[in-house]
């Protein structure tokens, strides 16, 4: 689906023209309809009178922390891929010895690779990735 970012949006009977928000839906991949707020590129409802992180305290701050929504920091969801990626191993264990009957539904996980369990090698890397086999260094 392309998206066409137009720049001028005509109101009021074509009497008006202003920018036009460059905000673009996640979801219908449609741009915002509302104008631009003066010298910006976005509208009020999508951060156009936001004025960002005033001293390097703040933007510091900011830079670690990196929230999305204010539950989960960049380190807590490291860590829930990281214990993903392992359930997933476990699960293709489980597959291959056969207590589990089929695989679950869903996008594997980053990192993720797809395994040969005829291959030794890969199956005892599989064992060392979930956790299951210890390794000696």
């Amino acid at each position: 689906m392309n998206t066409v970012k137009l720049d001028l949006l005509i109101t009021a009977g074509g009497k008006i023209a202003c920018r036009r928000c460059k905000a673009v839906s996640g979801r219908t991949k449609q741009q915002c309809g509302r104008p631009a707020i003066r010298h910006k590129s976005v509208c009020q409802f999508h951060g156009g009178r936001s004025t960002g992180p005033k001293s390097q305290e703040a933007k510091k701050r900011l830079k670690t922390l990196r929230l999305i929504h204010g539950q989960y920091t960049k380190e807590q969801r490291l860590a829930f891929a990281e214990q993903n990626l392992k359930l997933r191993y476990l699960e293709d264990v489980g597959l291959y010895v056969g207590l589990l009957p089929n695989k679950s539904r869903g996008r594997k996980p980053a990192g993720y690779f797809c395994f040969n369990p005829n291959v030794h090698e890969e199956y005892v890397r599989l064992l060392e990735l979930s956790g299951i086999l210890k390794t000696s260094d």
